[in-house]
């Protein structure tokens, strides 16, 4: 009962604490308008030399940090490890097992991808009822397809082996991008110019549809990822940090920082993932709940890292598909709001590495409320 306590305390604040900052603020123009229809960019900080080069550098840092593990402190795999359910170290696994064909829900799955992927970019006038609802079947053809990938691999996946879970992910992906959604409202850093009337309804039903292929589609990745061993074992015996009190420090940092990002939102635009990250992993460490950063202090970070390359390999397949789609959405980033890369600023990628750790905090959250013998695992 302490457990959960700590944990629904963790989102409540999660979303109180920015809306005390906004209503401090004044809460944007609009605020409360739904749909949320911006057809103006919104006005930011311009681009500013030194943030770009700095964020330019972490992005280096973290290319070397993969490419070159033992340059940081990583030696080599003692023996081979499973691949590891999210937020969970890794130990000795069999080998995995030969590949197999590639399962029909994948071929489905392939196919869906492509004909909503040329219907999307092409459109070929088709009615707007179809033209304008390329998104969800795009990534739900894109999630059975890594998932076919992952069973052709390993010979198991989610959805061949734990229906269940692969069902609950869609559900919470939907709430846990809403509230993202939330802090964008009071940042504006990304927008969404329709070009075609969506009443409060059609857009409440088809963005939760939309939403809710986030998190499968990164678990997938990171599955897929997980099966190949020169990726899972590069970084299982690194430093090991020990920092006494740091789920205290991290939750506390987190429930200050919130706030003040509607406050300050130029300045701290990155926060956006840090600060719901910190607070979330800090409240379940609190809570005696693995994290993606749990195998830390024994040296192994395979979890974290392997998710924030999930979600940056998915952002990539995110914003190309963006492209040319419509609707769709656009960037309006403080500082580095230049050189893009589609839509979005080259450098600001970078924020899709803190977004697939968080998003496994709100899957570990979320299902650590249900009862211990419906608890799914990943």
């Amino acid at each position: 009962m302490k457990s959960r306590l700590i944990i629904m305390t963790a989102l409540f604040l999660l979303a109180v604490l920015p809306l005390a900052g906004g209503v401090v603020r004044g809460l944007p123009e609009g605020f409360f308008s739904f749909p949320p229809l911006i057809v103006q960019k919104p006005l930011h900080a311009p681009f500013s030399v030194p943030v770009f080069v700095a964020i330019a550098a972490f992005c280096i840092f973290m290319a070397m940090l993969y490419l070159f593990p033992r340059r940081f402190g990583f030696a080599l795999p003692r023996r081979p490890p499973r691949a590891c359910p999210v937020g969970e170290s890794v130990q000795k696994p069999p080998p995995l097992p030969p590949t197999r064909k590639f399962p029909l829900h994948g071929k489905l799955g392939l196919a869906l991808l492509a004909i909503s992927w040329v219907v999307a970019w092409g459109r070929f006038g088709l009615p707007p009822a179809i033209a304008s609802h390329t998104f969800f079947p795009l990534w739900l053809g894109f999630v059975f397809t890594m998932d076919g990938l992952v069973f052709r691999r390993s010979g198991h996946s989610l959805f061949a082996d734990r229906r269940g879970t692969f069902l609950l992910l869609f559900p919470v992906s939907a709430l846990s991008w809403w509230y993202f959604e939330l802090l964008n409202r009071l940042v504006r850093n990304w927008w969404y110019s329709i070009p075609m009337p969506f009443g409060p309804a059609h857009y409440l039903i088809y963005s939760s549809l939309c939403f809710s292929t986030v998190l499968p589609a990164i678990f997938e990745v990171h599955a897929w990822l997980a099966s190949f061993p020169v990726l899972r074992l590069r970084h299982v015996r690194g430093p090991q940090v020990r920092w006494p009190g740091a789920a205290g420090s991290f939750a506390v940092g987190g429930a200050v920082l919130l706030p003040l990002i509607p406050l300050f939102p130029d300045p701290l635009f990155f926060l956006v993932w840090l600060a719901p990250l910190a607070l979330l992993a800090g409240a379940l460490a609190l809570a005696g709940v693995a994290t993606p950063f749990s195998g830390i202090r024994r040296g192994d970070w395979s979890a974290v890292l392997l998710l924030a390359l999930a979600a940056l390999i998915c952002g990539f397949f995110w914003e190309t598909w963006n492209f040319h789609s419509s609707p769709r959405w656009a960037y309006s980033v403080p500082y580095v709001d230049c050189f893009h890369l589609f839509e979005m600023p080259a450098v600001g990628y970078a924020g899709y590495l803190p977004f697939g750790p968080v998003c496994a905090c709100f899957w570990i959250a979320w299902t650590a409320l249900l009862p211990a013998k419906r608890r799914p695992v990943l």
